[in-house]
């Protein structure tokens, strides 16, 4: 179990700096730029929008680690006291 907990929050921690390193290449000011009207450019707005909900899974992922690894000590607690 603990070995599962393990991989999962490594799992995460290189899923988020794989994406990073990506993000911070991607360039799409160029991509679709005879699409939209005049200043906007959408594959730049999917972009724009795809880093902000990016961001904010990444914020909430920390919480998961905590909750997942408390869950596994309180199992752990409860089979020692039960």
């Amino acid at each position: 179990m603990i070995g599962a907990v393990a991989g999962l929050l490594i799992t995460i921690v290189i899923a988020i700096l794989v994406f990073y390193n990506l993000a911070a290449n991607l360039d799409a000011s160029d991509l679709d730029s005879n699409i939209g009207d005049g200043d906007v450019n959408p594959a730049q707005n999917a972009t724009n929008t795809t880093l902000e909900q990016a961001e904010t899974v990444f914020q909430i992922m920390p919480i998961i680690a905590i909750v997942i690894v408390a869950v596994v000590i309180l199992g752990y607690v409860g089979r020692i006291g039960g």
